[in-house]
């Protein structure tokens, strides 16, 4: 059977490919996380990875979702503005063949890359950072604001016994294999998609760490497993166990990269141990340490700033400016205003006609009509209300988010823009308020909501299984505060 990338002149990605592909990586001089051979590889069953050179340039290009879109922007000398016109020709080509025209981007791109372009006719929004941390501080763990993760250290020392080993595939794979299985079928049944991270991801991810596991030593990986023994084993079992792994890379002049880490939970401080131990034993003559970002995830992201990064790479994804359209309006635009009480009848009809589950009573609605952290909108169109969002301002110790809770127009009123008017305003006034991200769900059926939601710059990080019920699952979603709009002059 015929590729259907064949006519586009991509290659997939094979470990032969390693030292071509690394050629360019090393030209980098603040790379992020994911600019490396061994994630490329990794992550290649998982998300189709394909490559082709375009002017001098390493474009990189993932087929993960049925589009197809750059991994990051091409990397080589002279004119990178043009191999990315031509890049998106290609990206633009597939993805309109696709029934996907308006999917092509560019992800996880750097400062240093971003720097290369020609800013004109592009989009650019933030799409997370990477957490970096001063390698002897995580060895040390010293100081009040780590106490807590020095402690947890110590208590694992203390309470268990233990030992470590350099990863070596044909003693410890088979034992990492089952720890990993356990990790997977664990964060399944304690979450069940409800962190955002959901059992497709996670099912992905866990394909691209067995690849991990299985490559290793070929892919240049530095790995070390934590052996745990439990006090309660029997005389015919010594009670010894893999109970935590880890992998690591050089990246830059003066970076590793953690790129795997898995422990047992049910052992307490092991996390603790295996990444400061990891620190010490491999990476002490590097005086950074890189943990990727936190997909967009509360509380991953919580986790990463209680190790009090010393900085963040910043990353962004690119898109081409769209040209705006004049549009004349035939008829007075309906008025986005902040919901009154005698406005809570007809935002209680629109919730019970809009929404079959899921959905506000006149006392949630009358909660959040008066509570100080919601936003509580309506729009009125010929005296009437016709629609309504509703959003909450929360409060995190990384700082503040935003959630959209509803938003509703009236069936008759569909297609006349309020959904979007509502939907501008509640994130103005939420990134107004200091959100830098805003999340929501959406059934992922409804295909005029999505389309909505991702021409606002909402992106999917996550899919959330009977989230509406049974077979009814549903797409979170993000958004983030742009850090800058350049459009076509």
């Amino acid at each position: 059977m015929q590729s259907p990338f064949s006519g586009f002149g991509l290659n997939p990605v094979e470990l032969s490919d390693q030292a071509t592909l690394d050629a360019y990586f090393q030209s980098l001089s603040s790379p992020l996380s994911d600019y490396t051979f061994s994630q490329i590889f990794t992550w290649r069953n998982s998300l189709r990875m394909l490559w082709k050179q375009i002017d001098g340039h390493l474009c990189l290009f993932a087929n993960g979702s049925g589009d197809l879109t750059l991994l990051m922007p091409p990397i080589g000398p002279g004119d990178a503005t043009r191999a990315l016109r031509s890049a998106f020709e290609l990206m633009d080509q597939y993805n309109a063949q696709a029934g996907v025209p308006g999917n092509s981007r560019v992800e996880y791109v750097s400062q240093e890359l971003l720097d290369r372009l020609d800013p004109a006719g592009l989009e650019v929004r933030p799409q997370g950072a990477d957490y970096i941390y001063d390698v002897q501080r995580m060895i040390d763990l010293a100081g009040g604001d780590l106490a807590s993760k020095r402690q947890a250290k110590n208590r694992f020392m203390r309470n268990y016994a233990w030992r470590v080993e350099p990863y070596q595939p044909a003693r410890h794979l088979d034992s990492c294999r089952l720890l990993l299985h356990s990790w997977k079928n664990f964060q399944d049944q304690q979450h069940g998609g409800a962190d955002g991270l959901s059992a497709i991801k996670r099912q992905k991810e866990a394909l691209a760490c067995d690849l991990t596991l299985e490559w290793a030593n070929e892919l240049n990986l530095c790995g070390m497993v934590v052996y745990v023994r439990d006090p309660s084993y029997s005389p015919a079992d010594d009670g010894w166990a893999i109970r935590g792994f880890t992998f690591g890379e050089k990246l830059g002049v003066d970076q590793s990269s953690i790129v795997v880490e898995k422990t047992d939970l049910a052992v307490k401080g092991l996390a603790q141990f295996i990444f400061s131990e990891f620190c010490q034993r491999y990476w002490s003559h590097r005086p950074l340490v890189n943990v990727g970002d936190d997909w967009g995830l509360e509380t991953l992201a919580w986790t990463k700033q209680s190790y009090r990064p010393v900085k963040m790479l910043q990353k962004y994804v690119v898109r081409q400016a769209k040209v705006a359209m004049a549009v004349v309006p035939t008829a007075p635009a309906p008025r986005v205003r902040e919901a009154q009480r005698e406005d809570l009848s007809a935002a209680l009809a629109l919730e019970e006609s809009c929404f079959h589950r899921d959905r506000f009573n006149r006392r949630q609605l009358h909660y959040l009509q008066q509570r100080r952290t919601a936003i509580f909108l309506v729009a009125e169109a010929e005296g009437q209300v016709v629609g309504q969002g509703i959003a909450l301002i929360r409060q995190h110790r990384q700082g503040l988010s935003g959630r959209i809770y509803s938003l509703a127009v009236d069936e008759k009123w569909r297609g006349r823009g309020i959904g979007r008017q509502l939907l501008e305003n509640l994130v103005r006034r939420l990134s107004d308020r200091g959100a830098r991200r805003i999340y929501l769900e959406v059934d992922q059926q409804n295909a005029a909501a999505l389309k909505l939601y991702q021409q606002l710059g909402f992106r999917c990080i996550g899919k959330l299984a009977d989230y509406y019920g049974a077979g009814s699952d549903a797409l979170h979603m993000m958004w983030e505060l742009p850090i800058r709009l350049v459009s076509a002059a």
